[in-house]
């Protein structure tokens, strides 16, 4: 019997102090890393029928992960290494490596060397294929339900805001934000679920130790934990 969905909010506080937080950003990451474009016929943007294009590749992004790891689950689930290298082979395509590790790193990222800024970006989504590996494990294809999306626009990017349903009816936010590279082509830089951001969070870790033991403790660091679980 389905349970009669109904509001409940996680304060900011609260969500970062609960596991269900923890476990709810892990499942968005795999998201993120599982990115492709299509446009969705029947789209479940709330503003009109006109969905912009951030809110078309979100949406797509969605529909994507769930064909993949359904269809591709017991060759993911015998070989982990799939996974791996399927994720960070998209992951490339659409995550702006280095305009989030600018947000993180901030002055810091001025003053490291090409070499040092190369070597952080390549751990920042290393990190990101750690999350995916470890919320692999808490894969459920009725775990999430997407009830809505919408977008909020800025100068050169904004947030696509959406509305996720777990199981007793709970209802949590989830924001992408997308921004315009270069080249003109929307790439993610940033999620936050109910209002707290990776980035943020991320850029407050990485900043303290670079303060205390510097940028090379921070890269050896980074390295390490992900080595222990990108290795296996």
């Amino acid at each position: 019997m389905m349970l009669k969905p109904h509001q409940f909010h996680i304060s900011p506080i609260q969500a970062s102090q609960s596991s269900l937080f923890k476990q709810l950003l892990k499942f968005v990451l795999v998201g993120l890393v599982f990115f492709g474009f299509t446009v969705n016929a029947a789209s479940l943007y709330v503003a009109g029928s006109e969905v912009p294009i951030p809110v078309q590749i979100v949406e797509s992004q969605t529909e994507i992960l769930m064909e993949q790891l359904s269809s591709r689950k017991d060759e993911f689930d015998e070989n982990p290494q799939a996974l791996i290298y399927f994720a960070r082979h998209v992951a490339l395509s659409h995550w702006d490596l280095k305009k989030a590790s600018r947000l993180m790193l901030g002055k810091h990222w001025t003053k490291a060397d090409s070499k040092q800024r190369d070597r952080f970006e390549e751990e920042f989504l290393r990190t990101l294929l750690r999350y995916v590996v470890r919320a692999y494990g808490f894969y459920d294809d009725s775990f999430v339900k997407i009830l809505s999306y919408a977008w909020q626009p800025k100068k050169r990017g904004g947030w696509v805001h959406s509305v996720i349903q777990l199981p007793a009816g709970l209802k949590v936010s989830v924001d992408y934000r997308m921004n315009l590279d270069e080249k003109k082509q929307w790439k993610l830089i940033d999620v936050r679920v109910e209002g707290i951001s990776l980035v943020s969070s991320k850029r407050t870790e990485y900043r303290q130790m670079i303060s205390k033991e510097g940028l090379e403790a921070l890269l050896k660091t980074m390295y390490v934990k992900n080595q222990k679980v990108l290795a296996g």
